[in-house]
């Protein structure tokens, strides 16, 4: 009997060292945190870090300090740390430990998880994602995009271009197959059109890896906007690849078009000003690494939907 109480007593002190040591380091890289100052960095560190510049990170900041929840508690951790975490998630596409033990960050695994959330959502919000990534609405914006997109191709009545691009992210535990893609691994098929200063103009990544960029576009908010625009007799169009149907408002090259012809001609005008958009989605994914095939969003599809939005 007297061994098994000291047996207790010996379990309930060494408890008691651990629960002690595991406050002093809670404390440590809490003072870490609040102390520390990630604008400190030289410049070429900091966007190796989060893969923007820190004015670029500032405004970001601003942006999102209207839709993140303000902290209560006197342990709260800042909007800054956040968001840079965030954005250390999103440029080195790694995991979220290693984000969390970032000597800028100094954050536990399940704070990173709640500030990537935050961050996310809160980039995925409409007064955010709508004010940023949007499609001319009015007449003079298109007519300006038009002006601008002949100046770089040549091409006259080319609002912008179009492509779909594969983010690979885990197998989900319903409706896998729909997932699988032709390439044989799984992912959401993200649609993204922008104009010849790559400035990404609307986005659409809702449908698994296996859809056809077709099917998105045909079920694109996009089309039915460039199609309520001919019905009003305002002539524009988007260039896509030979992976879309070619429609009145979405123009494709022609195939095999015999070389000397018109035909040939416009194929090569087309080709080079589509690359446009083919620049933007590489540009994209080096920029912002998560994005990458290599790295895999270990996430469920809505989840990683709104990364890709963000």
């Amino acid at each position: 009997m007297d061994e098994m109480n000291t047996l207790r007593l010996i379990r309930r002190d060494r408890r008691k060292r651990h629960l002690r040591v595991l406050s002093n380091m809670r404390i440590q890289m809490r003072h870490l945190r609040d102390t520390s100052n990630p604008f400190e960095a030289s410049g070429m560190v900091f966007r190796g870090l989060y893969r923007l510049t820190k004015d670029l990170a500032r405004a970001a900041i601003e942006e999102l300090r209207p839709v993140l929840a303000v902290g209560q508690r006197v342990t709260h951790i800042r909007i800054e740390i956040k968001v840079l975490c965030a954005l250390h998630f999103y440029g080195q596409g790694s995991y979220q430990r290693s984000v969390g033990s970032d000597s800028q960050g100094a954050l536990s695994q399940p704070s990173v998880i709640r500030a990537i959330k935050e961050v996310t959502e809160g980039l995925n919000s409409p007064q955010i994602l709508g004010n940023w990534i949007k499609f001319p609405r009015w007449q003079n914006e298109r007519a300006e995009a038009i002006r601008k997109n002949y100046q770089a191709t040549g091409i006259p009545g080319v609002l912008g271009y179009v492509d779909g691009t594969h983010v690979a992210v885990k197998a989900p535990r319903e409706e896998e197959h729909l997932y699988f893609n032709r390439k044989h691994y799984h992912s959401i098929n993200a649609q993204i059109v922008c104009d010849s200063d790559l400035k990404i103009t609307n986005i659409l990544s809702r449908y698994p890896g296996s859809t056809h960029d077709s099917f998105v576009w045909v079920n694109s908010g996009v089309r039915e906007r460039l199609m309520d625009m001919w019905a009003m007799g305002e002539r524009c169009w988007l260039l896509g690849d030979s992976g879309y149907p070619h429609e009145p408002w979405l123009h494709t090259p022609i195939l095999n078009a015999e070389e000397g012809t018109l035909e040939a001609r416009n194929t090569r005008y087309h080709i080079k000003a589509r690359s446009a958009v083919e620049r933007c989605i590489g540009l994209l994914k080096g920029r912002f690494r998560c994005l990458l095939l290599g790295r895999k969003l270990e996430y469920e599809p809505r989840k990683a939907c709104q990364f890709i939005n963000a």
